[in-house]
């Protein structure tokens, strides 16, 4: 049977004045409620799912696009035309007899939890079924508008996992960027999906956003168990917060080994699907290198590749945005270094367990703290008996590039260790952090806001 004649099959089928779940036990019925859908639609769904799955090329699958559109609108119209019953009290439920005589059981279910005891079972259901209507009719919107804004999600093949971990604590979510999408597969594990028409870049860029946002390192599995299993366990023993650590004075002294700071995973925005759309950048490289210092553990080459990240917003933001006669790249650190005191950021939030009567946890903005930790620095600078009487521009250049990027001369090429000459270059990671971040959110304003700032969602996470 042709499509257009099954389609038209189930539409007469289907009574859209009677939804009857009096075939069902009593206990059943909240499942049902809960996941209640036209499944001869479902069916024809699923068939053209097996088709998809048999084809190879991108062509050969695009060729069925229009058959799930002409199939989620049949659906969508017979869902709107039960909820037009509904709202004008022409559609019946019906349930079984035994259910009024267990309303309790219905009342308690915590799956109905929006059943409200001050109205009968009856207006419940109503209530209920209306609800489960929208709900489905903006699931067939959400799909609708991949199929005719971004196909590549039904083109779009399994490619490899994620690691270390998951780029969401939500299962549901789907990240897309262009004509690739980042979503579970198997089990609960993350991977990239895309086609033969995807380009590597488009592949990483989504990656390196969902690291921005998350200032987590992460990695597309190889084919190698062992390779991906050593570099997933090292990405997992360092964090964005070493160089809040670093600046301890004690850190290196202490002898417990336990770490009180946390990094709490960003809670990104996505519509009631879970669907979560980035915009295309102008500037893809910006996510890459800034993804790169993420997976610098050690302060020199995560200096390196910050200092790149502000490289690339000097050429193509701040000689465009001031245009000097005569660029000097002092004069760009300290243009940047102003701005960073006044951008805000879309937060990082952390947990710190501090001593006090109760170990209560604290939830402190990682941004806050680097900010107060720069004007620490500065004050220490101005009294330093070599760096007191240079700019701030002028030791961030020196240190960041010409230090560290090239090198010193003989045995200073050697001399970095973490409690001397890490310490400095950490110091001006922490100016570069931040102006890296910057230059990111000023170059993709896109991005702005696109996690949640309020600190009260972030208390119950772990």
């Amino acid at each position: 049977m042709k499509l257009n004649d099954k389609l038209i099959y189930i539409d007469k089928s289907i009574n859209e004045n009677i939804i009857d779940l009096s075939k069902y036990s009593y206990y059943e019925i909240p499942a049902i409620l809960m996941y209640f859908e036209l499944e001869e639609y479902i069916k024809i769904i699923l068939e053209l799912n097996k088709e998809r799955d048999s084809k190879i090329t991108y062509d050969e699958k695009q060729d069925l696009i229009n058959q799930y559109i002409v199939v989620y609108k049949s659906c969508k119209k017979k869902y709107n035309k039960l909820l037009r019953n509904i709202k004008d009290n022409n559609l019946e439920i019906k349930y079984p007899e035994e259910l009024e005589e267990n309303k309790e059981y219905m009342y308690k279910n915590k799956v109905l939890h929006l059943f409200d005891e001050g109205k009968s079972l009856h207006k419940n259901i109503q209530l209920y079924m209306e609800l489960k209507l929208k709900q489905r009719i903006e699931e067939i919107n959400e799909e609708l508008y991949r199929l005719k804004s971004i196909p590549s999600f039904y083109i779009n093949t399994f490619s490899t996992f994620i690691g270390p971990s998951n780029p969401s604590r939500y299962t549901k979510d789907i990240f897309f960027y262009k004509d690739v999408n980042i979503m579970v597969s198997d089990g609960n594990r993350f991977s990239v999906f895309y086609n033969e028409k995807s380009k590597e870049e488009t592949k990483n860029t989504l990656l390196g956003i969902i690291a921005y946002l998350n200032a987590t390192p992460y990695f597309y599995f190889t084919e190698n168990y062992n390779f991906n299993k050593k570099i997933g366990h090292l990405y997992e023993q360092f964090d964005l917060l070493d160089i809040l650590r670093l600046r301890d004075k004690e850190f290196f002294h202490r002898k417990d080994d336990e770490d009180k700071l946390f990094m709490i995973e960003t809670l990104i925005k996505s519509n009631k699907q879970g669907s979560i759309y980035f915009e295309e950048s102008n500037h893809e490289m910006l996510f890459e290198l800034y993804h790169a210092s993420l997976k610098q553990f050690e302060p020199l080459p995560r200096c390196v590749f910050l200092y790149r990240v502000f490289e690339y917003g000097a050429k193509y933001h701040y000689q465009k945005m001031e245009r000097p006669t005569e660029y000097k790249v002092e004069d760009a650190i300290e243009y940047y270094v102003d701005k960073i005191m006044k951008h805000k950021y879309n937060p990082l939030y952390f947990r710190t367990y501090k001593k006090t009567a109760n170990e209560s946890k604290y939830i402190e903005n990682l941004i806050c703290n680097l900010k107060k930790e720069v004007k620490i620095i500065k004050k220490e600078w101005n009294k330093h008996e070599y760096l007191k009487n240079k700019s701030i521009g002028e030791i961030i250049y020196k240190t960041g590039r010409n230090a560290v990027a090239h090198g010193g001369c003989g045995r200073l090429n050697a001399r970095y260790d973490y409690l001397n000459n890490y310490k400095h270059i950490n110091d001006v990671n922490i100016f570069l952090e931040l102006i890296a971040r910057y230059i990111i959110e000023i170059l993709n304003p896109q991005l702005t806001n696109r996690v949640e700032r309020r600190k009260k969602y972030y208390k119950n996470i772990f």
